[in-house]
């Protein structure tokens, strides 16, 4: 491993949701390896600003609200160019693959596609990307079939394990209890929640079941298990803070997960670490890779079969308890920050030169993005345009 590795993630900003996590959980894992890593954002929102400043994780965020776009290009370069990385990662939005043509030979350029429509964006910057990580392993041949120039790879995230005590007890003889953590949204499969829960309650099945989250499904979801909710077989509980995850979700035995597409769900790992048994509908993506016949249920994406599996973990506790312990080993052993920033060290060193980077020079002069519409190419290739634009964000202070 080459102790001399430092890594720039550059990104289009830092939202509340799996791409930052993603980067949170990656250069701490980095960090856990020893080698540095520093994040640059094109907008200045940072939610999980205190989780990076507590891991001692540089975040340099430009100010979209009064910098246009090629003085934040400029600014963000100057600042690449002082911490000298010889990677940088392109994790979210067009802006992040445009700062990989502004890097020196010689360095490392990866772009991650993290959802399908991302798949569109690296093949514009075929010159400027050396390697394409994928969190989905379903995506790999399209990726590699859309960069046959670049080198593609599979990489499976990790998570932070959770400590001993928080491995979830066992449940001999009470109601099962199922639940769902993230977004209470259609394409995670809420719409199926209510079926799944009559299933249950006509086939006597004994649950109860939390969903932790919000969004714009809550409304229909609590007029729909209405008599779930009064009758206390079901709870809609707000959001988990990410610091309260663990000791909240290890009072439960299920994990249930009926989306209609994913990437990497992180919410999978984080469930199978403190021992919650999988029960999932068969889509393509982390999944596959994970959950196998010893640790939880990979089964068509309707209510009955999602409702048979819970109801078969009801009836035989034991292999409940045996799925529970396999579910946590499986975590634990491929799955952990390092084991993550393992896998793209390597990744990253496979694609390295032998020779050493060229300089970093010390100014660049950004260029038009690729793909400007006509009046947007006046505005942004001309010294008036920028001027005009600069001066509206003035104004619009």
């Amino acid at each position: 491993m080459n102790p001399r590795l430092k890594i720039a993630f550059v990104t289009g900003g830092l939202p509340s949701g799996g791409s930052t996590i993603f980067l949170l959980h990656l250069a701490e894992g980095f960090r856990a390896l020893g080698i540095c890593s520093e994040v640059f954002s094109f907008t200045k929102d940072n939610p999980l600003s205190s989780e990076f400043s507590e891991l001692q994780i540089p975040v340099h965020a430009a100010d979209e609200s009064s910098l246009i776009y090629e003085d934040r290009v400029a600014g963000m370069y100057r600042k690449m160019a002082i911490f000298q990385p010889n990677a940088v990662i392109a994790n979210l939005g067009l802006e992040s693959l445009e700062m990989l043509q502004y890097v020196p030979q010689g360095v490392v350029r990866v772009a991650m596609i993290h959802e399908q429509g991302m798949h569109k964006g690296p093949p514009n910057y075929k010159g400027f990307v050396d390697g394409i990580g994928i969190v989905n392993p379903a995506w790999l041949d399209l990726a590699a079939q859309r960069n046959p120039t670049a080198r593609c790879r599979f990489l499976a995230h990790g998570i932070p394990l959770p400590a001993p005590e928080f491995a979830r007890a066992p449940n001999p003889t009470d109601p099962l209890r199922l639940v769902y953590f993230g977004r209470l949204q259609q394409t995670k499969g809420t719409r199926l929640f209510p079926e799944v829960a009559k299933q249950l309650a006509d086939h006597s099945i004994p649950f109860h079941w939390t969903m932790y989250g919000n969004g714009p499904e809550e409304n229909w979801l609590r007029s729909q298990l209405a008599k779930a909710i009064n009758g206390k077989t079901v709870t809609i509980a707000p959001h988990v803070p990410r610091q309260n995850l663990f000791q909240n979700i290890r009072r439960h035995d299920v994990f249930v997960m009926a989306s209609e597409n994913e990437g990497g769900p992180l919410t999978l790992l984080e469930a199978m670490a403190v021992g919650l048994v999988p029960v999932c509908g068969d889509i393509p993506c982390l999944i596959q890779e994970v959950v196998n016949r010893e640790n939880g249920f990979v089964v068509p994406r309707d209510p009955m079969s999602l409702a048979q599996s819970i109801a078969e973990l009801h009836r035989d506790r034991a292999r409940l308890e045996k799925m529970s312990v396999a579910a946590r080993k499986t975590i634990t052993g491929k799955y952990s920050l390092k084991a993550m920033a393992e896998r793209y060290v390597e990744f990253i060193e496979g694609l390295g030169p032998k020779a050493e980077p060229s300089p970093w020079p010390e100014n660049i002069q950004p260029r038009l993005i690729r793909g400007l519409p006509l009046f947007s190419r006046i505005s942004h290739g001309t010294a008036l345009g920028r001027q005009v634009r600069r001066m509206a964000k003035r104004l619009a202070r």
